[in-house]
């Protein structure tokens, strides 16, 4: 948020004053001059080295609870926003905290916030080294802030501290199920928290964090990848979440380092460009690389749905008929943590993942009964109420989602499903048959009700013929 100044409403009707000038005859106009400044100068800010967005407005507007903080600002997007000021005493608290600082205890005495500092480390560590580190980081952004630069520094240290404290006593709640603070014993707070901390608008560039966890760490430590994955986890449970990425690899922040748990598997399946096959002249573009059927077309075609158990998430195959998916729990953070995933790849140049995992699963999901089907499978659970609240969960979530079918990791798997299907349907007889099987073998009842009509139109044929022959021996 844009810090307010004195006097701006003076300096904006001085400007507009100066605007209505006339130039003076000879010299160039304001703006040009202005301009010209600006140009040799040269650009403030890259956009090759942006790494933290503003969220798109076209989808921000239908998903706005998904992206807004509830309740605290972390980085410049929603510094000042009034409505997450009371967090910013707990941000100071931590602080203290991690800076050893002692305050006065029962009977008086003074008692240790946190006696693990490394080498006494003082707060004009901490703001020198973000002083050092604040026009990398201002570059970050995808947005000039008009935060001057005393402030800023002051936001990276605080917002920074209190991200890294909060990731330690995390990590110690995990293992002795309780800390004496209030935003752990106050139960709505954390996972509020949590949710805030994944949003692409609530970020500090990892350079930051990893700067600041240099300074205040100390022998024993967890590395800062393992407290970011401990904290995060509760969002998709999954198991050996460590395990799952490169602790080498440089990342952009701390949505960056959650999304790449989900990315190992998937990134060694690719099929590199060179080896991909051209795609047929003859066929639809559409159905070449998007999927078009829903999962009730799909088990109408034969396609047998299994659950792909022990495996990543975005791990999609597609075989002899068979397609398989890894299972997913959709909880009250589901859709929140994939939009800003998707929001994160929307405005970055690497491959959109979770864009296509999301495509894909709308495109399979247009009905409760869909959704009913991947349950029987295994594939979906949910405690969202109904199976129809899912389905129009993923039906929104698509919108004002840009897809692009050449950055698409599965057009494989849709290639494979949609050339099985339009076998399937280009056939009337196949489609006859199901329909039969879908009819009357669906079910023992249904099967029975079958061999009952068949048995009486045989009694029925077997005394039509007897009649006709009795009649035919007597004449």
């Amino acid at each position: 948020m844009v810090k307010a100044t004195k006097g701006k409403r003076n300096t904006m009707n001085q400007k507009k004053t100066r605007a209505h000038q006339k130039p003076i005859e000879g010299h160039p106009p304001e703006w040009v001059i202005n301009i010209n400044k600006c140009v040799k100068g040269g650009p403030q800010y890259d956009s090759g080295n942006w790494t933290i967005y503003r969220v798109p407005w076209s989808l921000r507007e239908v998903h706005k609870s998904a992206f807004v903080p509830k309740i605290i600002s972390i980085g410049p997007f929603h510094y000042g926003d009034p409505g997450l000021r009371f967090m910013e005493e707990h941000k100071m608290r931590y602080l203290l905290r991690l800076l050893g600082s002692r305050t006065t205890g029962k009977g008086g005495q003074a008692e240790d916030l946190m006696p693990q500092v490394h080498n006494a480390t003082l707060l004009e560590d901490l703001e020198q080294a973000m002083k050092e580190l604040e026009q990398k980081t201002r570059q970050r952004y995808s947005e000039a802030f008009n935060i001057d630069s005393s402030d800023f520094v002051q936001m990276m240290v605080i917002d920074g501290c209190f991200v890294l404290e909060l990731l330690h006593l995390y990590y110690k709640f995990e293992r002795e199920k309780y800390v004496d603070d209030p935003i752990f014993t106050t139960r709505w707070m954390l996972r509020t928290i949590q949710r805030d901390l994944v949003k692409l608008e609530n970020q500090l560039p990892f350079f930051v964090l990893e700067k600041l966890f240099d300074l205040i760490s100390v022998a024993g430590d967890p590395s800062l990848i393992d407290l970011v994955l401990t904290f995060f986890d509760p969002l998709l449970p999954r198991k050996y979440i460590k395990g799952l990425i490169d602790p080498e690899e440089e990342f952009d922040h701390m949505l960056e380092v959650f999304r790449s748990t989900f990315l190992s598997s998937v990134k060694q399946n690719i099929t590199p460009a060179s080896k991909q096959p051209e795609i047929s002249v003859n066929f639809p573009l559409v159905q070449e690389r998007q999927l078009v059927h829903s999962v009730t077309e799909l088990e109408e075609a034969g396609v047998e749905l299994k659950n792909r158990e022990e495996s990543d998430l975005l791990d999609i195959s597609f075989q002899g008929g068979v397609l398989k998916i890894p299972p997913l729990y959709i909880d009250d953070n589901t859709a929140p943590l994939f939009l800003n995933f998707v929001a994160y790849e929307q405005c970055e140049d690497g491959k959109p993942f979770f864009t296509n995992f999301l495509m894909f699963f709308e495109s399979l999901i247009n009905s409760s009964a869909d959704v009913e089907i991947l349950h029987k499978n295994g594939i979906i659970n949910h405690v969202l109420g109904s199976d129809q609240d899912v389905a129009d969960l993923f039906n929104k979530l698509g919108r004002e989602v840009v897809y692009d079918l050449d950055e698409c990791y599965l057009s494989q798997q849709i290639k494979g499903v949609n050339n099985y299907c339009k076998a399937y349907y280009g056939s009337k007889w196949r489609v006859w048959f199901t329909n039969l099987k879908h009819d009357y073998f669906s079910s023992p009842w249904t099967f029975f009700s079958l061999l009952a009509a068949i048995f009486l139109l045989l009694l029925t044929t077997a005394q039509t013929y007897y009649t006709v022959y009795a009649y035919y021996i007597s004449s």
